[in-house]
Parts: structure tokens; C-alpha cells; sequence
């Protein structure tokens, strides 16, 4: 399943457009966690920032050959 951590703070959201495959929802909120504590390690600018955890909703298959023709139909 894949995942995206799309990076929001208050000046607006930075969308994560590559996304991440992870096994289930438990693993993806580690992940979202890490990133976080990463950010605030990175100093006082990231401090305030929030990490927003989104399951892809496209059928898995569109990902494999991740071409043009998937992205011209919403997809990546």
C-alpha cells in the first residue's frame, strides 16, 4: 500500500509527491512519527510543522509502470 507524508505548517503544505509503499497503516504512522521527530531536530523554522499521513487511493497497478499515461489520468 502506499503512502504519502504530505509536510504542513503555517505557511501551507508541502505535498510529498513521490509517496512510500508500507505494509499497513501501523507502519505508516511510524514513519509519519520519525519524519516529525527528524523536523524537529531540524531546527525552529520546522518546529511547527505537522506531518499529514494519506493512503493512496489508486488501484496498485497504475504505480507499476508510473508513465505519463497514469499521471494524464489523475494518478503519481
Amino acid at each position: 500500500m502506499r503512502f504519502f507524508f504530505h509536510i504542513t505548517d503555517r505557511y501551507g503544505v508541502s505535498p510529498d509527491t513521490i509517496g512510500c509503499d508500507l505494509s499497513e497503516q501501523d507502519a505508516a504512522v511510524l514513519h509519519a512519527r520519525r519524519l516529525a521527530a527528524e523536523l524537529a531536530k531540524s531546527g525552529e523554522f520546522f518546529r511547527g510543522s505537522v506531518v499529514l499521513v494519506a493512503r493512496d487511493t489508486l488501484p496498485t497497478s497504475w504505480h507499476k509502470g508510473e508513465d505519463d499515461t497514469a499521471a494524464s489520468r489523475g494518478g503519481i
